[in-house]
């Protein structure tokens, strides 16, 4: 996988696919395995980039705290790597925090703008439920207990009950170390883009899942509803985590529509 020595952050990011550039930005703890359903469904027609964000995966960050403003120039950086001045932006949660940032940061780099499962403020039940995971890792507990309480706020009921009913374990598998994983927490807690998303110029999608208790469906809506001519697409009996069979059709007709 190539790296990219930003400052004293060195970055791993791939690259697959021919077409138009079309970056994606995991959330809170994930790495670039998060997207390998997706990359199979679009890496077809689009060059698809996606990272490790600051502090998980294989991405090294020296272990000092940062912001969205950074993860934001982290997006910037890759893509004057790679000569790429325009490219079309996915995020999902926490990546649609750094996408939101980005498409205010760097308005003329953005073409279309996908948010995934996002929100402009984080909401204060999952924040404290977040903590409180985190602290259990501080006491002993394992990053795969924290992985897989996190997931029982990211997938739906129906994801469980077929598991227990196949007799399939959980995976808790985890690629973050705690420090890393706090640190993005306290970015994510930072961030607040109520007062930008007028300022969003990108032809934008909103995507979210009717049943997700990680980010109830309402903060979806008041994204949509706050930035400029942005559409709104709800995802029945989808969780926080959104199966990319259920939203890719989506995403393929607004890039089609909003090419570079």
């Amino acid at each position: 996988m190539p790296t990219l020595h930003h400052g004293n952050v060195k970055l791993n990011y791939e690259v697959v696919g021919e077409g138009e550039p079309l970056i994606l930005i995991t959330g809170l703890g994930g790495d670039t395995g998060f997207w390998n359903g997706l990359v199979g469904l679009l890496s077809t027609q689009y060059r698809i980039i996606t990272l490790d964000n600051r502090g998980a995966g294989q991405t090294e960050y020296g272990g000092m705290a940062f912001n969205m403003q950074d993860m934001a120039s982290d997006i910037a950086t890759i893509l004057d790597h790679l000569g790429i001045q325009r490219s079309h932006v996915l995020g999902w949660s926490m990546g649609g925090n750094i996408a939101q940032r980005f498409a205010v940061d760097f308005p003329d780099r953005v073409g279309a703008l996908v948010l995934v499962s996002t929100y402009t403020r984080r909401p204060a039940r999952s924040s404290m439920a977040i903590d409180t995971m985190i602290e259990c890792v501080r006491q002993g507990a394992s990053m795969e207990t924290l992985s897989l309480m996190m997931q029982a706020f990211c997938l739906t009921e129906s994801v469980f009950w077929r598991r227990e009913r196949e007799g399939r374990p959980s995976n808790g598998k985890q690629t973050c170390s705690i420090d890393g994983f706090a640190h993005q927490k306290q970015a994510l807690d930072g961030f607040d883009g109520s007062q930008d998303l007028s300022l969003i110029r990108a032809p934008t999608l909103v995507v979210h899942g009717k049943a997700d208790i990680m980010v109830p469906y309402q903060f979806g809506e008041d994204l949509a509803a706050h930035i400029p001519d942005a559409r709104m697409v709800h995802i029945e009996e989808a969780g926080h985590i959104i199966p990319p069979k259920l939203y890719y059709r989506q995403v393929l007709e607004h890039l089609a529509e909003n090419p570079l």
